[in-house]
């Protein structure tokens, strides 16, 4: 495929010959009028068109490039929106996530308060049992 390429390319450099173009000549012909030289012929449109040709496509190519910096610019803030959407929907599970967590730290605190509550009876009753203990054990050891 390589040579293939390669050949094709060598081929088409040695048949085709440069074309060469001088400063060419102008002349005004009245209708109807030979030239004094082989020509090609415009008429007053054509040759309007031919003048005018670079101011069109320098215009052309301006539209054509403000449309694009149009496009790149509406494409930038398009994609800065979505970044936001993105950002906020973000920022709202986070707070959504650091409320049920604040509930849940809170519950979770109310509920350890309550069981201490409940559990001052038990120690007091298991103090006062251990106590008695220990008293009556220390009674009983000295009586003997």
């Amino acid at each position: 495929m390589r040579a293939l390429v390669t050949r094709t390319l060598t081929i088409g450099l040695v048949l085709c010959s440069p074309a060469y173009a001088g400063d060419g000549k102008f002349t005004l012909l009245p209708k109807g009028a030979k030239a004094p030289f082989e020509a090609t012929c415009f008429d007053d449109e054509a040759t309007a068109k031919l003048l005018t040709w670079k101011e069109f496509l320098e215009q052309e190519q301006r539209a054509l490039c403000d449309f694009e910096k149009e496009r790149l610019t509406l494409d930038s803030e398009l994609i800065i929106m979505n970044i936001q959407i993105t950002l906020d929907e973000t920022r709202a599970r986070c707070q959504i996530e650091m409320d049920t967590r604040d509930r849940e730290l809170t519950e979770l605190r109310n509920i350890i308060k309550k069981n201490k509550k409940l559990n001052v009876p038990v120690v007091v009753a298991t103090s006062l049992a251990v106590g008695f203990g220990i008293g009556f054990g220390t009674y009983h050891i000295a009586s003997k």
